[in-house]
């Protein structure tokens, strides 16, 4: 009964969250985030204000300590999902055509944030390496949705910058994927030498390339066989491929998701557009909205996640982001007026950054405190990116 009533209220509270920033012209994400927060932490603390002495029953309901154990096992099914939803989401044809400026702005646009995400970590909030590794993957990642919604809102996606981003968004994905990759193996191993960490990264990065490359044949041969079959039973296929996915990546140690991302993503050409669409109503009219309210109902409100480390990981983020990408776009060949408008473009997170700060959270990687920092950030680069974006390409003529 519990599970019922966390999932009701998560998913009450993002729907109509969502609903109103969407009639706001706002991300959608963000009023499932917000949701969270206020059947969370501001619910928590106004029960607290109210029940000082004895709490009633009702009170654990809206603890993250008391959820925590009995949802985990379906936030990390939603996760896989999500992940799954970004595979839908990208054109394995598309990732294959990028060019060296999207390659360039994407390259430049990890490292960078990722430099400063890790400094942020080790030298200034002086967490352990691993948990740095965490912060500085979190500032790395592109939300791609969100770029390509960005630009397709100002009229802009089939421009020189909007191409670039859409392009550079796609590979900044699978450099995050495969940085998440060698995470996720550390995890559970003790080493951290350079021999233990080269080996992860060449696994993670064979595992992806061969997923890419045999994936589709394999997709194209199974697909094939199975025309006649009705509408049901081919989802259930759909459905069993990506978990085969996921159980291969989990067999070589990383993460089940990044098995549901390279399942979704090798078969979305052989996909009927009334299947996606089938799956997409799931993860985006379920699975997400549960995982982002997840998301805002794990924050800590408290002095120490407003301050100093929110102030470093949001400055990191946008200063990182910015110049990287920019950089990036200007090394490739784009003027230098709309290498900042790519810079910002980039600049937008909103999902896979959640998903790796919970992994990081769950696994008692990072604090609470953190953790809250790093979806506020989340929350900061997926509002004012739309807003930058609009005004840049028009200040800048683009």
């Amino acid at each position: 009964m519990d599970v019922f009533v966390y999932t009701f209220l998560l998913l009450a509270a993002a729907t109509y969250m969502g609903h109103l920033m969407v009639k706001f012209k706002q991300p959608e994400i963000l009023g499932e985030i917000l949701g969270g927060i206020i059947v969370g932490p501001v619910a928590l603390f106004i029960l607290s204000l109210i029940f000082v002495h004895e709490k009633p029953e009702i009170v654990r309901y809206f603890s993250h300590e008391e959820a925590s154990i009995l949802m985990q096992s379906l936030i990390d099914f939603a996760a896989v999902f999500i992940m799954l939803g970004a595979g839908l989401e990208i054109d394995r044809k598309d990732l294959l055509k990028a060019g060296k400026t999207s390659v360039l702005t994407a390259v430049f646009g990890v490292i960078v944030p990722f430099t400063l995400g890790f400094y942020v970590g080790d030298k200034l909030l002086h967490l352990s390496l691993l948990a740095s590794l965490y912060i500085a993957t979190s500032l790395s990642i592109t939300a791609v949705a969100l770029s390509v919604a960005t630009l397709i809102q100002i009229g802009k996606l089939n421009t020189k910058p909007g191409i670039t981003i859409i392009g550079a968004a796609v590979v900044d994905d699978i450099l995050g994927i495969i940085i998440l990759s060698v995470l996720t193996s550390l995890n559970s191993g003790n080493s951290l030498e350079l021999k233990h960490i080269i080996f992860i990264f060449v696994k993670a990065l064979l595992f992806i390339v061969l997923s890419i490359a045999i994936g589709p044949i394999l997709g194209k041969l199974i697909f094939r066989r199975i025309e006649h079959l009705s509408l049901n039973e081919r989802l259930s296929i759909i459905l069993i491929w990506v978990f085969v996915f996921s159980m291969a990546a989990h067999l070589v140690k990383l993460h089940l998701m990044i098995g549901a991302f390279l399942g979704g993503l090798t078969i979305r050409e052989f996909l009927r557009s009334n299947e996606v669409e089938n799956i997409e109503r799931w993860i985006w009219g379920f699975f997400a909205p549960l995982f982002f309210a997840w998301t805002g109902f794990s924050v800590t409100i408290s002095g120490t996640s407003v301050g100093l480390p929110l102030l470093y990981i949001v400055l990191a983020a946008f200063i990182g982001k910015i110049l990287g990408g920019s950089l990036g776009a200007l090394i490739g060949g784009i003027k230098p007026k709309h290498s900042l408008i790519v810079g910002i473009g980039m600049n937008g997170r909103a999902a896979v950054e959640l998903v790796i700060a919970n992994i990081a959270l769950i696994n008692g990687i990072i604090s609470r405190e953190i953790y809250s920092a790093i979806v506020f950030m989340a929350i900061t680069t997926a509002v004012s990116t739309p807003f930058l974006l609009k005004l840049s390409s028009k200040k800048l003529k683009l």
